[in-house]
C-alpha cells in the first residue's frame, strides 16, 4: 500500500517519537512527559495497540504522517528490520524508515543521539555486524542530514539520562511555540524560531560589549573605518593595535553597531567575537561564525572536523562580503599563555619571551590559528576587523612589515576636544585650556586613564569636580608627579592613585576581585562583601562607587561583574605584603569551600575551576609549596588525563621553572619539583614539544635519583622511553625500557614490575619482537593491575594488547570492547580516543569505509573537544571519504594534508587511490624511511611492513638503508648511575634476606 503523495498532518500537537524501545524506556518516558508538559501529544507505538507483524511498516509510517513533528532518539541498537521488498528494499530498520518519511514530508525534526561512550549493558549493544554497519551509517545521516542548514532541524548528543533531559528541554519548548499557530505542512512554515539573529542582522556571539563610559569622538578613526569598508583594494584586514584601555574595543563596537551599514549597504552579515570572554579560542570563533552565517546549530558543527569548518567558512567569506570583528585577538598569542593573562601589563610585552613554550610571543598558541589568520587575510570581498594589543607575527613578513591584504594601525589617544568632553561628561569642570594641556601632556588622551582621573576629581572632597583646584592641590593632583613617566607608567600611576583614593571597603573589594581571573556573578561578589555583617547592605553603595569611578564594569547579558584587564593588572600589582596575603586568602578560602565533584570524575574545565583558582592565587602569593601541594594529585591528573588540558597545565607549572624546563624548581621540595617537571614533560610531549619534554623528563629523573625515589624514577624512565619512541629512536627506547624493568625487579615492587613490563611489552611489539612480547604478556596476565590512578588507568594494558593484535592481524571486536569497558569505568579518555582511531584503522583495512569514517570522526571529535590535533585520524578520514565518494576536492585536500606534515603512509595511500603515482611514491618512500628508524632490528615493524607492501604495489624499489650501528648510539649520562643503583639495591636486598634468615 503506497502512501499519499503529500499527506497533511493531523492537529499540530501530535509529535512522533521514534527510537528503539527496550533500551530507551527511561528516555522515552521522560520525553513523553516533557511533550505533555508543553501541551504536545506524543505519538508512540506502545500507545497504538497490537499490530500484525506484516503491517508494522504501514502502522509506523502512518503515525509519522499524522504527526506535525518528529523526534528521533538514536541509541546503540539498530532495531527491528521488517522484510518487504517493495516498501523496504534496502532492509533498513523501522526507525530509519520513519526518519526517511519525516524528512520526505519536511516535518520539523529533533534528533538526539546517544554518545558512543554512553555506558549501556551488553544486551543494549548492537552485536550483529551488518546491523552495526547500518547503525553507524544511520548515526552519520541523522547528524549531518541538515538540509541547507535549515532551522527546522535540531541535533544534540547526550552522554547520560540527565544530559538527555537537559538537551530536550529548550527544543521542545521552541517546538511547542512553532506548532501552536498552525500545523507545518511545508518547509516554509516549518521554521523553528531561533534566538540567534539571522544575517544580515548584527550578531555578537559572546554577548554585547559593555564600556565603562559612553563613546566619544574618534571622528578620524571612524572615517578610516568607513573608507576601509568601502574600498575595493585588497586590504581585507584592518587591525587596530594599542595598549590596554585606549578604546580599541569601544571604537570597533561603536562603528559596527552605528556606522558599518551606513558606510556600506551590501554586507551579507556582521559578526562580533570577543576573545576576552572565558574559553574563547579560534576554533570556537570558526564554529560560531559559520553557525551565524549558515543557520546550522553550533552543536552540529562541533561534530565536524575543524578543517572542514574552516574551509566552509573561508568559502563563504570569498563568496559574499561579510564583516567579521575579532576583538582582543592578543589572547590567542603565546604572550598571553600564562596564568595571569587577565591582568597582564602592557610593559611586560617589552620583553619578548614566551613564558611557556620558548616561542615568539606574537605567534599563536596553536599553529592552526596562525594558518587561519593568514587565510583570513586573503578572504576578499569580506572584511576582517581586529583589535589587539599585539600584532600576530603571521600577519607580518620577516622584515616586520604587514603582509599583503593587512593594514595595521596604531590607535592614538582621543583628540583634545574629545578628551576634554569625556572628562566633562563625568561631572568635571574647569579651565578648558588647562584641562586639555593636562590630558594631552600627562595622559596622552588615553580614555581609561581619563575615566580614572575623572573619578579622582569628582570625588575630590574640598570641591568635588573642580579640576583647577584639584590639579593645584599639593595633596592631590599636584602630588602625582607625572612629568618623568611614559604613557604606560602615567596610566598606571593615575590608576594607582584612583585605587588609593577608594574607601577601605571599595579598595578591599577591588583588590579581591583583581585576584580572580574572570568576571564573577552576584553570589560570588556578595561572598567578598568587605563590610561587616551589620553593614552588609552597604555593598551596593560600594559597588556603585567603583562603577562610577570607572574601576568596575557590569555586563548585563551575562550578569557578571568584571574589571578591565588594565585595572585588574594595576590593582593586583599594587597588592603587597599583608594586604596581598589577606585578600589572597579570601579567594583561596572561598574556592576551597565551594562544593565540587571529585576531580577524578572531571569532564570539563568547569569541573576543576575551583581548584585552578586556588592554585593560581597561591602562585600569585608566591606560596610555592602550598601551590604545588594543591596542584599535585587529583587536580593535576584530571587536567592531564581526564581533560587533556596540556596548554593549561603548562601555564600553571611554568612559574615553578623560571630557569627553563631542564632545571628543577628550587621553591618547592625536591620531590614536588620532580613531579612538577614530570607533569610539564607529559604536557610538552603531548603537544609535540619533544625537545622541551626531553629536558623536563631528564630534570624529573635527576630529582628522583637525588631523593632516592625509585618509584618515580621508574615513571620518569618510562616517560623518557615514550619520548624516544616519538623521536623515532627505537634502540635507546628499548634499552631504557629494559633498564626500567631491571630497576623495578631490583626494588621487588609488584606494581613497579607490572608497569615496567607493560611498557616493555609495548616497546617489544613496536619493533616486532613478537615472541618476546607474547611471553611478557603471559607474565603480565598473571599479575594484578595497580589500583592507584596515579600509576595506572584501567584499559591501558588492554589498549597495548589490542594494538599488538592489530599489528599481527589478529584483532577482534571483543578485544576493543573489553578495553573500552574498562576505560569507561575509569574515565580514561586518552585510551577511549585512541580506541576510536584503532577501530577505524581495523575497519579501514577490511574495506568498511563508512564504519571507519565514523570511528575516525569520533577520535577527531574527542581531540577537538580538548583543542588537540590528530593528524593520523584526519588523514585516514580523508582516505575513507574518498573511497565513499564524499571528498569533493581530493587532490586539493591531499595537498593540504601534505603541507601540514600529515602521515606519509596514509598520504601515499590517498595519492595511490587518486592515481598520482609520483606523489604516492614520494610519500611511500618517506613512510619507509620513517619506519626504518634506527635500522634493523630497531625498526617500526608494522609500519615497515605496510610501507614495503605499498612500495611494491607502486613498482618502486625498496631502499637499501644501513642497519643499526651501536657505535653511534651513545648511552645517556644517567644510565651508568642507574645501573650502579640497581646493583646497590640488589646487594641491600640480599643482605636484608640474609639477616632475616
Amino acid at each position: 500500500m503506497s502512501a499519499p503523495a503529500s499527506p497533511a498532518p493531523e492537529p499540530a500537537h501530535r509529535v512522533m517519537v521514534s527510537s528503539t524501545f527496550t533500551d530507551l524506556i527511561a528516555h522515552r518516558d521522560d520525553l513523553k512527559k516533557a511533550l505533555l508538559n508543553h501541551g504536545l501529544h506524543p505519538e508512540v507505538m506502545e500507545h497504538s495497540g497490537a499490530k500484525p507483524a506484516g503491517d508494522v511498516i504501514d502502522a509506523s509510517l502512518n503515525m509519522v504522517r499524522k504527526s506535525a513533528a518528529y523526534i528521533l532518539i538514536v541509541s546503540h541498537k539498530y532495531g527491528q528490520t521488517p522484510a518487504c521488498p517493495e516498501r523496504n528494499p534496502k532492509k533498513v530498520s523501522i526507525t530509519e524508515l520513519e526518519f526517511d518519511e519525516a524528512q520526505k514530508l519536511v516535518r520539523p525534526t529533533l534528533v538526539f543521539v546517544m554518545h558512543e561512550d554512553y555506558p549501556v549493558p551488553p544486551k543494549h549493544m548492537e552485536l550483529d555486524a551488518e546491523k552495526r554497519e547500518k547503525l553507524a551509517a544511520f548515526r552519520t545521516r541523522a547528524k549531518l542530514a541538515l538540509p541547507g542548514g535549515s532551522v527546522n532541524r535540531v541535533y544534540a548528543v547526550f552522554n547520560s539520562l540527565e544530559e538527555f533531559n537537559k538537551a530536550i528541554s529548550a527544543p521542545i519548548s521552541d517546538l511547542s511555540k512553532l506548532l501552536e499557530p498552525s500545523p507545518p505542512t511545508t518547509q516554509h512554515n516549518a521554521a523553528q524560531p531561533s534566538l540567534t539573529p539571522q544575517p544580515p542582522e548584527f550578531y555578537a556571539a559572546r554577548g554585547d560589549y559593555i564600556g565603562s563610559h559612553d563613546f566619544v569622538g574618534r571622528t578620524a578613526q571612524l572615517k578610516v573605518l568607513d573608507d576601509w569598508a568601502l574600498a575595493t583594494d585588497p586590504d581585507t584586514v584592518l587591525l587596530f593595535e594599542a595598549i590596554g584601555g585606549n578604546g580599541k574595543s569601544m571604537l570597533t563596537w561603536h562603528w559596527v553597531k552605528n556606522h558599518a551599514t551606513t558606510a556600506r549597504k551590501d554586507w551579507a552579515g556582521r559578526f562580533w567575537y570577543s576573545f576576552y570572554e572565558k574559553g574563547a579560542v579560534m576554533t570556537d570563533f570558526c564554529r560560531e561564525a559559520l553557525a551565524y552565517m549558515t543557520g546550522a546549530p553550533v552543536k552540529t558543527l562541533e561534530q565536524r572536523p575543524i578543517a572542514e569548518v574552516k574551509k566552509e567558512l573561508l568559502a563563504l567569506l570569498h563568496a559574499r562580503p561579510w564583516l567579521l570583528i575579532l576583538d582582543g585577538l592578543e589572547r590567542v598569542l603565546v604572550a598571553y599563555h600564562r596564568i595571569d593573562a587577565a591582568e597582564m601589563a602592557d610593559e611586560e610585552m617589552d620583553f619578548p619571551t614566551d613564558k611557556v613554550l620558548d616561542r615568539n610571543p606574537c605567534d599563536a598558541i596553536r599553529d592552526e590559528d596562525n594558518e587561519l589568520l593568514r587565510a583570513l587575510a586573503g578572504c576578499a570581498p569580506s572584511k576582517i576587523l581586529i583589535s589587539s594589543r599585539l600584532i600576530p607575527r603571521v600577519l607580518l613578513n620577516p622584515s616586520g612589515l604587514p603582509i599583503q591584504h593587512v593594514q595595521p594601525l596604531n590607535l592614538p589617544g582621543l583628540d583634545e576636544a574629545d578628551a576634554e568632553a569625556l572628562l566633562r561628561a563625568n561631572g568635571v569642570s574647569g579651565d578648558s585650556s588647562a584641562i586639555r594641556y593636562y590630558l594631552k601632556t600627562y595622559c596622552e588622551n588615553h580614555p581609561l586613564t581619563i575615566g580614572a582621573l575623572a573619578g579622582l576629581i569628582s570625588n575630590y572632597l574640598p570641591e568635588p569636580g573642580d579640576f583647577d583646584r584639584w590639579a593645584a592641590d599639593p595633596q592631590h593632583g599636584a602630588a602625582l608627579d607625572l612629568a618623568r613617566l611614559d604613557l604606560k607608567q602615567r596610566r598606571n600611576h593615575i590608576l594607582t592613585a584612583a585605587i588609593a583614593a577608594l574607601s577601605a571597603p571599595g579598595c578591599s573589594l577591588l583588590s579581591t576581585l583583581a585576584l580572580i581571573q574572570e568576571g564573577v556573578d552576584y553570589e560570588t561578589l556578595a561572598a567578598f562583601n568587605p563590610h561587616p555583617p551589620v553593614e552588609a547592605h552597604l555593598l551596593g553603595e560600594t559597588v556603585r562607587d567603583l562603577r562610577q569611578r570607572g574601576l568596575l564594569q557590569y555586563d548585563s547579558p551575562s550578569k557578571r561583574y568584571d574589571l578591565h584587564p588594565v585595572v585588574r593588572g594595576v590593582a593586583s600589582g599594587a597588592l603587597k605584603g599583608p594586604d596581598k596575603e589577606t585578600h589572597g586568602q579570601k579567594v583561596i578560602d572561598f574556592f576551597n569551600a565551594r562544593p565540587h565533584s571529585p576531580y577524578e570524575q572531571a569532564q570539563t574545565m568547569e569541573d576543576v575551576a575551583s581548584g585552578l583558582h586556588v592554585v593560581r592565587t597561591l602562585l600569585k602569593l608566591e606560596r610555592w609549596r602550598q601551590a604545588a601541594d594543591a596542584y599535585r594529585g587529583d587536580l593535576s591528573h584530571a587536567l592531564l588525563f581526564n581533560l587533556e588540558a596540556y596548554v593549561e597545565t603548562l601555564a600553571l607549572v611554568r612559574p615553578f621553572f623560571p630557569a627553563g624546563w631542564g632545571t628543577l624548581a628550587e621553591t618547592v621540595s625536591a620531590r614536588n619539583a620532580s613531579r612538577l617537571a614530570s607533569y610539564a614533560a607529559v604536557a610538552l610531549y603531548s603537544l609535540g614539544e619533544n625537545e622541551g619534554a626531553s629536558r623536563a623528563y631528564e630534570a624529573s629523573l635527576k630529582g628522583d635519583l637525588a631523593v632516592e625515589d625509585w618509584f618515580n624514577a621508574m615513571v620518569s624512565l618510562r616517560s623518557i622511553s615514550c619520548n624516544l619512541l616519538d623521536q623515532n629512536r627505537l634502540a635507546p627506547m628499548l634499552r631504557v625500557q629494559h633498564l626500567c624493568l631491571d630497576l623495578a625487579t631490583a626494588c621487588e615492587g609488584e606494581k613497579d614490575i607490572f608497569m615496567s613490563r607493560l611498557n616493555l611489552y609495548d616497546a617489544q611489539n613496536q619493533v616486532g619482537q613478537w615472541q618476546e612480547a607474547e611471553a611478557n604478556w603471559q607474565t603480565l596476565s598473571g599479575m594484578r593491575r595497580p589500583s592507584s590512578r596515579a600509576s595506572y588507568r584501567q584499559g591501558d594494558a588492554e589498549r597495548y594488547f589490542a594494538l599488538a593484535q592489530f599489528w599481527q592481524g589478529r584483532l577482534e571486536e571483543a578485544h576493543l570492547n573489553a578495553c573500552a569497558t574498562l576505560a569507561e569505568k575509569d574515565n580514561n579518555r586518552i585510551v577511549l580516543r585512541y580506541l576510536h582511531r584503532l577501530r577505524g584503522d581495523w575497519q579501514r583495512q577490511r574495506g568498511e569505509y563508512a564504519l571507519a569514517a565514523t570511528s575516525y570522526q569520533e577520535a577527531l571529535r574527542m581531540a577537538r573537544e580538548r583543542r588537540l590535533t590528530s593528524t593520523s585520524s584526519e588523514t585516514a578520514l580523508a582516505l575513507c571519504k574518498y573511497h565513499l565518494g564524499q571528498l569533493p576536492e581530493p587532490q586539493a585536500e591531499a595537498q593540504r594534508l601534505a603541507n601540514q606534515g600529515h602521515s606519509s603512509q596514509l598520504l601515499a595511500e590517498i595519492y595511490e587511490a587518486l592515481g598520482d603515482t609520483a606523489q604516492a611514491q614520494h610519500h611511500a618512500l618517506a613512510a619507509y624511511k620513517r619506519a626504518w628508524a634506527d635500522g634493523e632490528p630497531y625498526v617500526n615493524r608494522y609500519d615497515l611492513t605496510q610501507a614495503t607492501a605499498l612500495l611494491t604495489r607502486l613498482g618502486e624499489p625498496i631502499p637499501d638503508l644501513p642497519a643499526y650501528d651501536a657505535t653511534k648510539d651513545k648511552p645517556f649520562p644517567w644510565e651508568a648511575e642507574i645501573r650502579e643503583i640497581i646493583e646497590r639495591i640488589k646487594k641491600e636486598k640480599a643482605e636484608e634476606r640474609e639477616k632475616k634468615a
